[in-house]
């Protein structure tokens, strides 16, 4: 089986354009980071034309268009965007501790700028692009959390230039959405994962302390492979103006019940609704009801509760060991 009809198999969702969507012109910026990659193959096999765009040179993406390109340059983002019907944006350095906090703010502001600015000039309908739950106050301390589980509406709390800078560019996002009257999706994505890096959970997350550490983002993930689905259906799905989605797996990434992780770690903190068994504890149910986001990957499939392995079908292993 090849690796693209492998990857419809386990996801139907993704080569479903049945429902009207009609293929577009998209730029991925960041193609090269790992929801980039994943989301190039995500809109080439759901039949749009892509065009792969990082900072550095990745001659193994799945697109056949790519172009290298620095989104600090204003020229470069013109010369790229020029032309396509949807932009994809997922071109920032990521919070490690690599960067300083000035080099991660001064760069992610200038290049989100420039593709806003961009978009508007060269009239551009529909923009997507990557933000964080660390908006929300990431690190979560109980006395600042207002409920759980946290949704679109809570509070934003910035504690580092990363997600000051993410929390500047929704705002930023808003108001580009009403000067140009255009579609700009927000997706904040919680801590990803891809297939074989589900191994490493038991060791890094399950022990007391972990579990307590953890609590900085309440315990959510995301499947890489969700990741660039939810991009696709924000590409697709039209009318929408300015919006904001939490995108998570559909649960949390440890193995005791939700509502017990809430009662412990967040006792005082009240609970918006029911919580179900292992739901995840940062709000889907947004994306969900409009873009019909539905997370098709956990962690549970790949590992036992005591943390032993599964066994996988063999498509899905061959999936996992190709190089992407």
């Amino acid at each position: 089986m090849n690796q693209i009809i492998s990857e419809m198999t386990l996801n139907p969702n993704i080569a479903d354009m049945s429902k009207g969507a009609k293929m577009v012109k998209v730029v991925v910026t960041g193609a090269a980071g790992k929801i980039g990659r994943w989301t190039v193959r995500t809109l080439l096999e759901s039949g749009h034309d892509v065009i792969a765009s990082d900072k550095k040179l990745r001659e193994e993406s799945a697109s056949k268009k790519f172009i290298q390109a620095e989104l600090r340059d204003y020229g470069q983002v013109c010369q790229l965007l020029n032309g396509c019907d949807a932009v994809v944006h997922l071109g920032n350095i990521p919070t490690d501790v690599r960067n300083t906090s000035q080099a991660i703010f001064e760069n992610n502001m200038l290049v989100n700028f420039n593709i806003l600015e961009a978009c508007k000039d060269f009239k551009i309908p529909k923009l997507v692009w990557a933000s964080s739950e660390t908006v929300l106050g990431y690190p979560f301390v109980p006395e600042e959390l207002s409920y759980l589980p946290v949704d679109e509406e809570h509070p934003t709390i910035v504690k580092s230039s990363y997600a000051m800078a993410k929390r500047l560019t929704e705002i930023l996002s808003d108001m580009y959405s009403k000067l140009i009257n255009t579609q700009i999706v927000t997706l904040r994505f919680a801590n990803i994962y891809e297939p074989d890096e589900y191994e490493k959970i038991p060791t890094m997350h399950w022990n007391d302390q972990q579990k307590d550490v953890q609590k900085k983002n309440a315990w959510a993930y995301c499947d890489v492979r969700d990741a660039a689905n939810a991009c696709r259906l924000a590409i697709e799905k039209s009318n929408l103006g300015n919006d904001v989605f939490h995108i998570t797996a559909p649960d949390t990434i440890m193995t005791d019940l939700s509502q017990d992780l809430a009662k412990r770690f967040f006792p005082d903190v009240t609970l918006k609704k029911d919580i179900q068994v292992h739901e995840t504890l940062m709000a889907i149910d947004k994306a969900r009801k409009i873009l019909g986001y539905e997370p098709r990957y956990t962690w549970r499939t790949v590992l036992n509760n005591d943390g032993t392995t599964k066994a996988l079908p063999e498509d899905q292993l061959a999936l996992i060991n190709k190089s992407i």
